[in-house]
């Protein structure tokens, strides 16, 4: 890929029409006040104080705000929100950048919106308090999602299918369904990326890092394990012949191994001189970017390509869960050598 196809890429991008389905979460960042707040006169306790707090969509909505950083045609988000004030957060967040939000079901109890609350207290990280965990979806929230996928199936160029929260496709029939769906439909574009659930889907592209690609190939192997590259690709082709779509495995600083069916190529990552690199969301924007690419027509070697460029840009950006928009990737791409 040169810098004319780039730029053609980044041009095709305005036309595509993408749906993710997935784990709709909310990131609180609270910054703590070092000195804290009163004692309180009924406990007797110290109280903490927040000195600022903002928020951001996590989880599936960390992958629709870097799509929304490429400016596609359109984005639409199906999952679950609760009834609560962190969804209402989220939903504000996803309208303004221009999200279709309807597909989001609101289950009136027993869920709260997924929402990671990270307390900051001198810079440090405080343990994290998280909402939703005891979540459980009823029949009728999960008849609607499905719904709105198979609708979406019909409608959107790619559908990203990302899962991230332990237990949160936790009925067996909603996912039997769902793959059936997927297998109903060879033609259409799903790219799935699953934390838990990998092995219950076969008809889909498949993104995953190494670790998840070991165990669906019932192996088990550390964090960070340089696996030799040979083995990477018995994964990849064992993973393939399961499904019978393109498998992407993210190998990290390594960059991405991609089985389309005939070849096996491995993309290296983008070389980089910054000494200090922030890696937290990268996954998120290389799916991003595998799946508008994929959906622009592109091979799934060159959306690989595409993928490592846009990872590169937000690996740069330090202490946050950044995104990669169309000037900052040509720019990496035109110091980059492996174009």
């Amino acid at each position: 890929m040169n810098i004319e196809q780039l730029d053609n890429l980044l041009r095709d991008i305005h036309s595509v029409r993408v749906a993710v389905a997935g784990d709709f979460c909310l990131d609180a960042y609270w910054i703590l006040q070092p000195g804290g707040s009163e004692v309180s006169v009924e406990t007797g306790l110290a109280a903490q104080a927040v000195q600022r707090h903002y928020y951001n969509p996590g989880g599936a909505g960390n992958i629709v705000a870097n799509l929304a950083a490429l400016a596609p045609g359109s984005i639409q988000a199906i999952g679950v929100l609760g009834p609560d004030i962190f969804g209402a957060e989220l939903l504000r967040k996803l309208a303004a950048l221009g999200v279709d939000a309807s597909a989001l079901v609101i289950q009136p109890d027993g869920f709260d919106t997924y929402t990671f609350a990270k307390r900051i207290l001198d810079g440090a990280e405080q343990p994290r308090i998280d909402f939703g965990f005891t979540n459980r979806r009823i029949p009728q929230t999960n008849d609607r999602v499905f719904e709105h996928i198979r609708a979406a199936l019909l409608s959107a160029d790619i559908l990203v299918f990302n899962q991230q929260i332990p237990g949160s496709l936790d009925d067996d029939r909603f996912i039997s369904r769902l793959d059936a769906l997927f297998a109903e439909h060879p033609g259409r574009k799903i790219l799935f990326d699953s934390r838990h659930y990998g092995d219950r889907f076969a008809p889909v592209i498949r993104k995953c890092n190494l670790r998840e690609a070991a165990r669906l190939n019932g192996a088990d192997i550390p964090e960070d394990h340089p696996l030799p590259l040979p083995a990477v690709e018995s994964y990849a082709r064992r993973l393939f012949k399961r499904s019978g779509r393109p498998v992407f495995i993210t190998l990290g600083s390594r960059g991405i191994l991609v089985f389309d069916g005939s070849a096996c190529t491995h993309i290296l990552a983008v070389p980089l001189t910054n000494k200090q690199l922030d890696p937290v969301g990268a996954g998120d924007t290389t799916l991003s970017a595998l799946a508008l690419a994929l959906a622009a027509g592109r091979s799934p070697a060159d959306a690989a390509r595409f993928a490592v460029l846009a990872a590169g840009v937000t690996v740069q950006k330090l202490y946050q869960t950044g995104t990669a928009n169309p000037d900052e990737i040509l720019t990496l791409a035109r110091q980059s050598p492996i174009l």
